[in-house]
């Protein structure tokens, strides 16, 4: 997991603070993303390559969204400058409200369905070797050998009888 080190923050206060003339504005609804302290290069480099444009973008659109969703619910007006000023339209916003914040269990996570008659017993995988690269106890045959030793095969510790001594 990734430490949440970034979020979206509450609107108000960064509206506030915008209002205050503490943020950039730009002459814009909502505040400068570049100027909040969200790590958008590091996001961009696990997200998109390294480009910061799509971060920044679905930044601002999540902040237009919540300045939209507030002035509706809060203040009872519906004030779509901030959304258009980000390119969405009522519906998106409406059902990326209804994914990001209130979505249901079934919409948060998909658990794959499957059925218990062909589920598999995992009784006799316990122990098992783990994860190795050929020099472990699954028996392969590959000469690569992650820690640079010599390869050692698979010893058989079960007893081998000889059929003449169990007839």
């Amino acid at each position: 997991t990734l430490p949440m080190v970034w979020y979206v923050p509450p609107l108000s206060p960064i509206q506030s603070y915008a209002d205050a003339g503490g943020l950039p504005h730009n002459g814009n609804i909502l505040p400068a993303v570049e100027t909040l302290r969200i790590p958008v290069q590091y996001l961009a480099n696990m997200l998109s390559a390294g480009d910061t444009g799509p971060v920044i973008r679905a930044l601002k659109r999540m902040m237009a969204m919540r300045h939209y969703m507030r002035s509706q619910t809060v203040e009872g007006v519906t004030d779509t400058r901030a959304i258009e000023e980000v390119g969405l339209s009522v519906q998106q916003v409406e059902e990326m409200y209804r994914y990001l914040a209130i979505a249901n269990y079934e919409d948060r996570f998909v658990i794959p369905t499957s059925h218990r008659e062909m589920a598999r017993d995992a009784f006799p995988e316990r122990n098992g070797c783990g994860f190795t690269f050929g020099d472990g106890c699954h028996g392969s045959d590959t000469k690569f050998n992650l820690f640079n030793s010599s390869r050692i095969d698979a010893i058989n510790i079960t007893e081998v009888r000889d059929k003449a001594e169990g007839e």
